[in-house]
């Protein structure tokens, strides 16, 4: 009778142990592709290419990568569930090259950026700030509308910027070297009126500034070298 009893429970515990199996490993994800614990990701290498599928299952990344597995080639990242496309750009030897475009979740682009694995700041951390920034960039708000543009050189804005409000009215205008302001700057409301007036000098130094209120009558005026402050 009790081997009667042993045997029914390994055949009632055959198809425990499958849905176990079933749900370990996610509908879509390849056999072959194998589980990080430390980020619960799956990743697959084959073919020249890398692959990862979150804990879930959606599929998160393609990669082209070279023979030390660094990222070399195409890379395009997705967003888990609607598969959609987050990112798409190049990379050299495991850093971003070239002109890489990043998207918002209803397909528009948030901005694109000009990249150089060769060029980045004399100190630089890889982090997701990046720091081998080279060439032009652009920002857009999630309806398409421009929402600013610039360029960098090596790491650092440089030359001129501008930024715009959602309904395209502009905000400000300005330069910079090595991410600090320089020559004329200004700063708009919404509604198209002058709100600051900034002049620097070529190092980055405040020549001078001035602030104005909605109505256009200036508010106060900073000449830093005069120790001036002058507010109505």
């Amino acid at each position: 009778m009790k081997s009667k009893f042993l045997i029914i429970l390994l055949i009632l515990n055959i198809p425990f142990s499958n849905c176990k199996k079933e749900k370990y490993r996610p509908e879509g994800v390849p056999q072959d592709a194998s589980y990080e614990k430390k980020r619960n990701l799956y990743t697959q290498i084959k073919d020249g290419k890398r692959k990862i599928w979150t804990k879930e299952g959606d599929f998160y990344s393609e990669c082209l990568i070279d023979e030390l597995g660094r990222e070399h080639g195409e890379c395009k990242n997705f967003f888990p569930g609607s598969g959609k496309l987050i990112t798409i750009g190049n990379n050299i030897h495991g850093e971003r090259d070239g002109v890489w475009y990043w998207y918002f979740p209803n397909g528009n682009i948030y901005y694109k950026l000009t990249l150089a694995h060769d060029k980045k700041r004399p100190v630089w951390i890889e982090t997701n700030l990046l720091g081998n920034e080279h060439g032009a960039y652009e920002r857009y708000y999630e309806d398409g509308s421009l929402e600013e543009k610039g360029s960098y050189d090596t790491g650092y804005k440089t030359d001129y910027w501008e930024k715009f409000y959602k309904d395209g009215q502009l905000e400000y205008t300005g330069y910079y070297k090595k991410d600090k302001k320089i020559k004329d700057w200004k700063y708009y409301f919404s509604d198209g009126k002058l709100e600051v007036e900034e002049n620097f000098t070529g190092d980055g130094k405040l020549i001078s500034r001035k602030t104005y209120f909605p109505d256009g009558n200036l508010n106060c005026e900073v000449i830093p070298a005069e120790s001036k402050l002058d507010c109505k």
